[in-house]
């Protein structure tokens, strides 16, 4: 079989018309894009789709989320379907944990070219272009089906062979996988970092005796971050989340566009689409630092940054460590929302995007030692016991709410999943020291 030049877009995570968490008070306007930013990424990702003249685009898993019922994420994904369908660009649809195939409804009648694929697929199916076969598709395995003797990757596969040239090999790790949880505009191309290691691979590959899996383009689904595993010299790849929609999520964003030349390579392309960015910035303040360095040194570290072109609104976490007299002054909301403004209108011409500002403050432990109250000392002994009787404090908290249905445990579990438990702790600990050392009148944010 001849080798064929192809070129494909792998999406991941679309969540469409999934809304976004940890938000706090935006103005409307914020409200409005924050409410409607999967919709619009995946109206981007249609149209760079068309742009890129790609073969196919592959989507593996959580192109919605079943339980949220979105009458627009169907009607999205209809349209962008019917616009690709009359450019001749098939699509491949994998389930995910959140999407799973009886959720697509597959008595609806839609369009010709698409393909839906059940992690009990076996079959390799070929994808053709004007009737050559330009690349072959497998499911390889899910994570609740067991197979007499495992799969497992061959590390020394020679796929990309001028001696043996050949339709690109893709194969797929069924998305129903348990799911764990640069920072540059526009595109960028994606390096290789790292080999495929048994922790990112599942239990049952993890065996020396196994049967070999040899493709060029393994299409993984873990989560929202992006991840790349060499294959020598294929590649397994996820690529994360098209939209972050939580500061957990403010890694780099975006769908993979992968080519394969007329050389024996694979490039990938990282294609940022988001409409939203959710950026945390950490700066150290000093005690004898003033207020118009602190705008200085915030402008420099908002502005090293660059809008992508799809940008309407960044969602900024200021993460800020120090001590000191204006250090002590951000802890009032109505400081930091004087700070946010005169930031604002300072860097407003040299980066037009919306701005939501939060500040999240962590004084130094110096300045924590030696709080006086007797009720802060209680609090933190309260809060040590909590810590100590168990690894995962939070789910600890969820074994408390059996009153709530299925459902509403479903999504705290989820929620609870993305959050950081160490970080928490240590908000409480802060607060508590704060509010119980001041005034009851003082207000106190952190």
């Amino acid at each position: 079989m001849p080798f064929v030049p192809t070129r494909f877009i792998h999406a991941s995570n679309l969540r469409l018309d999934h809304q976004a968490q940890g938000v706090g008070a935006v103005s409307h306007e914020s409200q409005t894009i924050l409410e409607d930013c999967t919709l619009e990424t995946f109206s981007h990702l249609i149209e760079a789709c068309r742009e890129y003249e790609i073969d196919f685009l592959l989507l593996s898993g959580n192109s919605f989320i079943a339980d949220d019922f979105s009458i627009r994420a169907r009607i999205a994904l209809i349209e962008g379907f019917q616009k690709l369908a009359a450019d001749q660009i098939q699509v491949f649809i994998v389930p995910g944990q959140h999407d799973p195939l009886s959720a697509w409804d597959l008595q609806y009648n839609w369009p010709a070219n698409i393909t839906f694929l059940s992690p009990q697929d076996r079959d390799v199916i070929d994808i053709l272009r004007e009737n050559e076969t330009i690349a072959t598709l497998q499911i390889l395995g899910s994570a609740h089906r067991k197979y007499s003797q495992p799969l497992k990757l061959n590390q020394r596969n020679q796929l990309f062979n001028k001696q043996e040239e050949r339709a690109l090999s893709i194969g797929l790790i069924a998305a129903n996988l348990p799911t764990d949880h640069s920072d540059t505009a526009g595109e960028s191309t994606q390096a290789i970092p790292l080999s495929l290691s048994d922790e990112y691979l599942p239990a049952e590959w993890q065996s020396e005796e196994s049967n070999d899996v040899s493709v060029d383009y393994l299409a993984l689904c873990k989560g929202t971050q992006r991840h790349t595993f060499e294959m020598h010299p294929g590649v397994a790849h996820h690529p994360g989340t098209a939209q972050g929609l939580n500061f957990g999520e403010h890694e780099q964003n975006g769908v993979t566009l992968v080519t394969v030349g007329t050389e024996p390579q694979l490039e990938q392309r990282t294609l940022r689409l988001a409409s939203v960015r959710w950026l945390v910035l950490k700066l150290q303040l000093q005690p004898e630092m003033s207020r118009s360095q602190l705008i200085h040194l915030m402008q420099e570290s908002l502005l090293s940054h660059q809008k992508g072109s799809h940008e309407k609104l960044w969602m900024l976490r200021w993460q800020l460590q120090g001590s000191g007299e204006l250090f002590d002054s951000l802890r009032n909301f109505k400081h930091q929302g004087s700070l946010s403004n005169e930031l604002a209108l300072v860097v407003k011409e040299r980066l037009p995007v919306g701005i939501e500002q939060s500040f999240y403050l962590q004084a130094e432990d110096r300045e924590l030692q030696g709080t006086g109250s007797t009720l802060s000392q209680l609090f933190q002994t309260q809060l040590d016991t909590f810590q100590s009787e168990s690894e995962h404090p939070l789910q600890q908290l969820l074994t408390q709410a059996t009153h709530l249905d299925q459902s509403w445990l479903q999504r705290l579990n989820s929620v609870t999943a993305q959050l950081d438990d160490r970080q928490i702790i240590n908000a409480a600990i802060h607060n508590g020291q704060t509010w119980l050392d001041v005034s009851s009148d003082e207000e106190v944010h952190v």
